[in-house]
């Protein structure tokens, strides 16, 4: 069994909206500045570019497609570890191949949160599906 905090840390960021923002600038009907927000470029916001251009329009553009690709990646990432976590959990208690595992599984994680939670109570309650 790996460590919990394994599980519990994708290595995939999780998205922020904030970061597929463009935003662009018009002057006179013209783009005279086009601008990503983000931590990459220091978080440009709305605010910052109507005091940097005043009498200038500024549209915020969301790229949704790249965010809902990020988000994907992520939960992925995540469901990837949980699957991971869950067979750990049950060749720990020898229970792989055991019919009732998910319904064990299921039950514990309706009474305990978290992994080591978890861990703990099906511990607790795996003799309950092991037949000798």
């Amino acid at each position: 069994m790996k460590p919990f905090k394994y599980y519990s840390k994708p290595q995939t960021l999780y998205p922020d909206k904030k970061d597929y923002i463009t935003f662009y600038v018009y002057d006179k009907g013209e783009c005279i500045c086009e601008e990503k927000s983000g931590s990459a470029t220091g978080s440009i916001t709305k605010s910052h570019l109507n005091q940097k251009y005043p009498n200038a329009v500024i549209q915020e553009v969301l790229d949704e497609e790249a965010y809902k690709e990020h988000r994907k990646e992520y939960e992925d990432e995540r469901n990837k570890l949980y699957q991971e976590f869950q067979n750990d959990l049950f060749e720990e208690y020898g229970v792989s191949d055991n019919p009732k595992r998910f319904l064990l599984l299921t039950k514990v994680e309706d009474i305990r949160d978290g992994y080591s939670e978890v861990y703990d109570l099906f511990g607790d309650l795996v003799e309950l599906i092991v037949e000798e």
